[in-house]
């Protein structure tokens, strides 16, 4: 599209990227200010793009599509809201009738973006999901509803009738796969355009970060610490399913011999079988044994400790201080986002500790294996892309050159 202003004055800007969510940002525009006396902004009639310099480098942070905004009835300031590409799917029905088994992890995230660009008139974001295929094969037995998914699956059924909401959906998904996904915005060559990729990770995006440090008293200026809600101590889990005429069940337990049991109970009708109902059991339990963690953290984005653009939303770094009533930890945290109020001229993180996400692997009662054989690792750098402090491959873009790269891999 038509490049309106290549730089546009703003003032009380704020903006958040976000893992598994599209980026937010709120700014100010002031009507008397000779960079924007070209625009009129609409919502979903622009697109705002943040570039920062990261490492050295310009680089597009976050894209936003302009939302309904605010204006002052004194000033005329034009208090501006964008929300980031990879939440246009939400609130959109998925109108198609899908009957697939066997399908990949990624493929009902394909389609949607393919549906929603494709089938309707102006709705052609470009947008590119990458990579178009997890590796992974999710095998037939289980359904998906577009709530709840249960492992050991997969029947894809959509009807168009149901009409799902196409970021619900997505978001399901990812959380019960599980994948994550986030926004990646570049420019092309000759800076015309921006280039838009939606990119997914099974069964997790970003980095395990061991050579950049988040220090208290060094580049940690400030954290909070996770304190217990009433659903955080969790002992026992009982889950109970019905299929028709049957009803499945199952407990599982793993008390702190310190602390008195508490219980947890969950009903769901799609759970169809005893191992389901232990399984779903299991995952709910996990993901209440958290360790004390930082819930946001303030930093110096600017510190040799780790300098802005050596992390990136779905890393995971160790974050070390002294935490009230717990004492020195030094704890893995997983980026959920990262926040920078220019007025402030800080940069916030918000974490979570790695023991709050389960990234088991899917195993089938048969022994079925479902990875797939990838064949992308060879002598040469086709494909893949540096993307920041990592790599990502592809098999539609990339380098075109011979070279070499150390992968390490589970």
């Amino acid at each position: 599209g038509e490049i309106l202003t290549y730089d546009l004055d703003v003032t009380n800007l704020v903006i958040q990227r976000n893992l598994s969510d599209g980026c937010d940002l709120t700014f100010d525009v002031d009507p008397n200010d000779p960079s924007s006396w070209a625009l009129d902004l609409k919502s979903y009639g622009q697109y705002v793009h943040i570039e920062k310099v990261m490492l050295g480098k310009r680089r597009i942070w976050c894209t936003g599509i302009v939302q309904p905004s605010d204006i002052d009835e004194n000033t005329g300031i034009l208090h501006v809201k964008c929300k980031g590409f990879a939440a246009y799917p939400k609130g959109i029905p998925w109108l198609e009738d899908i009957t697939k088994i066997d399908v990949d992890a990624f493929w009902p995230v394909v389609e949607i973006w393919r549906h929603l660009q494709e089938d309707f008139p102006n709705g052609n974001l470009d947008v590119t999901v990458s990579p178009p295929e997890s590796g992974v094969e999710m095998l037939a037995g289980y359904a998906f509803d577009g709530d709840l998914l249960n492992l050991n699956f997969f029947a894809l059924f959509v009807r168009a009738t149901d009409k799902l909401d196409c970021g619900d959906y997505i978001n399901a998904l990812a959380r019960d796969v599980p994948f994550d996904y986030r926004e990646i915005s570049e420019w092309n060559a000759d800076r015309t355009d921006v280039k838009k990729t939606f990119e997914l990770g099974y069964p997790r995006l970003g980095l395990i970060q061991e050579n950049i440090a988040f220090v208290f008293n060094e580049n940690v200026l400030s954290g909070k610490p996770h304190t217990e809600t009433q659903t955080d101590y969790i002992t026992d889990v009982g889950i109970t399913g019905w299929f028709p005429g049957v009803q499945y069940s199952s407990e599982l337990a793993n008390a702190d011999p310190d602390r008195l049991r508490r219980y947890l109970s969950e009903d769901d009708a799609m759970i169809d079988s005893n191992e389901r109902a232990q399984a779903w059991a299991h995952r709910r339990l996990a993901r209440r044994q958290t360790p004390p963690y930082w819930e946001t953290i303030t930093i110096n984005p600017d510190h040799p400790n780790a300098p802005r653009g050596s992390y990136d939303v779905g890393d995971t770094i160790i974050v070390s201080g002294y935490m009230p009533w717990v004492g020195f930890i030094s704890q893995e945290h997983k980026i959920i986002s990262i926040s920078d109020d220019t007025t402030k001229g800080v940069t916030q993180l918000a974490l979570k500790a790695e023991g709050a996400f389960n990234y088991d692997p899917i195993y089938f009662p048969d022994g079925s294996s479902n990875i797939i054989d990838n064949g992308s690792f060879d002598n040469n750098l086709n494909g893949w892309t540096a993307t920041g402090p990592g790599w990502l491959w592809s098999g539609t873009d990339g380098n075109g050159a011979l070279g070499c790269a150390t992968i390490d891999a589970d």
